[in-house]
């Protein structure tokens, strides 16, 4: 294949081709059952061409044949006349030395025992859970490479993938809650804890009802949290600062959070899944302060829009998916972690309201911030258990509320490529 591609990028300038190959297995299980047992292999090759007026045609192909790949080239040839503006990147001297995280080889056998210990911790965690509707995981290796012009770059790394849903049952009603994990690194005993999480948010989910309105400190824990940032992540979008949809628009170096709020894109940091020395465009990635002590000090731009700003490119452009342009987008995006544990946070108020669900995030208006939205949590006081509430609404603005953070928990926690701690917020209305 090799040879094919070398060949194609001597024809002419303006051709980029990215490829990304994933091997993997999946295994999931159904009320204890098996449900799934997978070996796959997913492929893809995505041919870019940029013609003499700077507009770019895409093209892609799921064969990696001959005949496939020329024919995605002429097509991308073709709708290159009717695309959008496109900057290619110069290619870089300067790529950041990562190393690949060891790949853990597990057999078939070995991820179903492990499935059934999970199991059975979740059914003796505690009598209120009767069932375990689903559990699923995956591991295998994911490849990325990009070809251009004078560029060869290539980035392999391991994928581990975990996800459980469980019911749990009280004399008031059944209740189902869920977890999961995604990363880079195996951690076995991440996974248990996050088993044990969802046992317990659904026991706190089938014990809630629902109560009058009131006022009080809320407490989001990070499996809401970063629902929370990535709600955020539109404004921090370079493009969207020029179009003068973000509310950030004009504010750097403004203070625009609370002074405990540093938030980081960090493409670099190893152990986490989005980490690779090249963007999907060529661009060195990097770790780009967006927010210090509350302050904003960045914005993330790929080559396009980073020209139009007349700044360089922060290595952050992403393929949604392998039919797609690359656009602006962050890598590892994580709020860095207070001092405090969960239960200092709970004290920290003689009233908390700590959030177990939010229903209706993609609701939530990412330009004004504003949004309301169905939530289910326990009511603290003293830091101990009082009441569990359901079917509650939780309404204000995404800024206002990054605004009020008093306090972060120690728990800097990662959902995929998105790591929050828990985060302590004054009164909000809780109805």
């Amino acid at each position: 294949m090799k040879e094919i591609l070398e060949g194609l990028l001597k024809k002419e300038k303006g051709i980029e081709v990215w490829i990304e190959i994933e091997d993997g297995i999946e295994l999931e299980k159904r009320d204890r059952k098996l449900f799934l047992k997978e070996n796959y292999s997913d492929q893809s090759l995505t041919i870019r061409y940029v013609n003499k007026e700077g507009k770019g045609g895409l093209s892609y192909t799921t064969s990696l044949e001959t005949e496939a790949i020329e024919e995605a080239y002429l097509k991308a040839k073709v709708l290159s006349s009717y695309g959008v503006p496109v900057c290619l990147p110069e290619p870089s001297q300067n790529y950041p030395e990562l190393s690949t995280q060891p790949f853990r080889k597990l057999t078939s056998e070995k991820i179903l025992t492990f499935l059934e210990e999970l199991e059975e911790l979740a059914f003796n965690f505690d009598p209120a859970i009767k069932r375990v509707e689903k559990i699923k995981f995956a591991f295998g290796m994911n490849k990325y490479l990009l070809y251009r012009e004078s560029l060869e770059l290539t980035w392999e790394t391991p994928f581990y993938s975990f996800v459980i849903s469980v019911v749990a049952k009280s004399d008031k009603k059944e209740a189902s809650a869920y977890e999961w994990f995604e990363g880079a690194v195996l951690d076995w005993e991440t996974i248990k804890e996050r088993t044990l999480l969802a046992c317990k948010k659904a026991i706190a989910l089938s014990r809630a009802e629902k109560t009058k309105s009131f006022k009080t400190p809320v407490l989001f824990p990070p499996f809401i949290a970063v629902e929370l940032l990535d709600l955020l992540e539109f404004s921090f979008s370079g493009d969207e600062v020029l179009k003068g949809r973000s509310r950030l628009k004009d504010k750097i170096e403004k203070k625009i959070f609370s002074k405990k709020i540093n938030l980081l894109d960090d493409g670099l940091r190893e152990d986490l899944p989005e980490s690779r020395p090249f963007d999907d465009e060529g661009v060195p990635q990097a770790k780009t302060i967006l927010v210090e002590n509350g302050i904003l000090k960045n914005f993330l731009w790929d080559t396009y829009w980073g020209k139009k700003a007349g700044v360089s490119s922060t290595g952050n452009a992403r393929r949604p998916d392998f039919s797609s342009f690359p656009k602006i987008s962050t890598t590892n995006f994580y709020l860095e972690k207070g001092e405090l544990k969960r239960e200092e946070l709970l004290k920290r108020f003689s009233q908390v309201f700590e959030v177990v669900e939010i229903l209706g995030a993609h609701t939530a208006d990412p330009i004004s911030g504003e949004f309301s939205f169905g939530a289910s949590g326990i009511l603290y006081s003293q830091g101990e258990p009082v009441a569990y509430l359901s079917e509650m609404a939780l309404s204000g603005n995404l800024f206002e509320v990054f605004e009020r953070v008093v306090e972060l928990g120690s728990d800097l926690t990662f959902y995929g490529s998105t790591g929050s701690p828990s985060i302590l917020v004054e009164e909000l209305e809780i109805g």
